[in-house]
């Protein structure tokens, strides 16, 4: 902010250097009668300059602590100028009333007037720094937006290069044409199926690789289409429910979040016919966050996990909302809630 910039004083004293020019320039003291000498007034224009800025800096530091009795009401340039206005009265009115009445031994006439000449200075040196002030954070409030879209974009394109990675991938080719070849031989008719569902996984990624939000509706119908490509390969070794009521598909989510889930929990879990992996996708009791749940059967740790995948998620809803991305993890399994979402107008 521009309270605290590092060369303060410099400015400081510009500005009151600047203020007591234009006051010379003007012949306000002769034109008024006061029998000041300009050592005085160009004295009590810095110290004026100084005491102000100061005075702002101090509010602007205690300004995150004052914001917590005020709540989100009201506006921190609007309260930062607001404690200003006492600040100045008395910063500016003090040393001036001190100098007048004990030092110039000003008549109460004049004093007064010069009172008034200096409070009408000093407050237009509040509302200018003020003014300055504002455009510095509305300055650095756009720097910091552009900063988060660049941001949530690289981190949406690692997703979507992942997603598509996942989707290419030659084991995930290899695997998913071992089933439909297999399933050429026993039923036509299942494998016209399967390769409709495969398509339309393809045709969710490419479609919804560069939104930031996509409906619940399209997301979950998306997992559908995968956990049929899963049941066909896995069978007896993976369960999949998924039960999300109507009423909530009209929400909105980060694009592919299930489905890095859903493969975070076939990486690190082990999924057998004796043992199999179950993943259930449903909504909280609350109707506020969809939850995606997978027995824990942990595989043998052959690296460190990393993390990836959750902490995409988390990072990409953080610029979309300020709920949270829940995680928890028990002996018996594995839980993330994701927020579900209102675009609001």
């Amino acid at each position: 902010m521009l309270f605290s910039i590092r060369l303060r004083f410099v400015y400081m004293l510009g500005l009151g250097a600047y203020t007591f020019v234009n006051v010379l320039l003007m012949e306000a003291l002769p034109f008024y009668g006061l029998p000041v000498a300009n050592g005085y007034v160009l004295g009590l224009f810095l110290l004026s300059a100084i005491l102000i800025w100061e005075g702002n800096r101090l509010i602007d530091k205690f300004l995150p602590k004052l914001l917590r009795f005020t709540g989100p009401g009201i506006h921190p340039l609007l309260l930062t100028f607001l404690l200003s206005l006492p600040l100045t009265l008395v910063v500016v009115g003090g040393p001036a009333l001190l100098l007048g009445h004990y030092e110039l031994y000003l008549p109460p006439q004049k004093l007064q007037l010069g009172m008034k000449l200096m409070l009408g200075v000093g407050f237009r040196i509040n509302l200018f720094l003020n003014t300055i002030n504002a455009a510095f954070y509305f300055l650095r409030e756009l720097r910091q937006s552009q900063v988060e879209a660049e941001q949530f974009k690289k981190i949406s394109l690692q997703a979507q290069f992942q997603s598509l990675k996942d989707q290419v991938n030659p084991h995930f080719l290899f695997n998913n044409l071992n089933v439909l070849s297999a399933l050429l031989y026993q039923d036509v008719n299942q494998a016209a199926e399967f390769l409709q569902q495969l398509s339309k996984v393809y045709r969710y990624v490419l479609q919804n690789q560069e939104k930031e939000l996509v409906e619940v509706g399209a997301e979950l119908e998306f997992m559908e289409s995968y956990a049929y490509l899963l049941r066909a390969r896995f069978r007896e070794s993976l369960r999949i429910n998924i039960s999300v009521p109507d009423a909530l598909r009209c929400r909105y989510t980060v694009p592919i979040a299930l489905q890095m889930l859903l493969e975070n929990a076939l990486k690190h879990n082990i999924s057998s016919r004796n043992r199999p992996l179950l993943i259930e996708v449903f909504a909280s009791p609350d109707q506020r966050q969809l939850v995606v749940r997978n027995t824990r059967q942990p595989k043998p740790p052959v690296a460190a996990s990393t993390n990836l995948g959750l902490e995409n998620i988390r990072r990409r809803y953080g610029f979309v909302s300020t709920q949270p991305v829940e995680v928890e993890q028990s002996d018996s399994s594995f839980t993330v809630r994701l927020p579900l979402l209102h675009l609001t107008p």
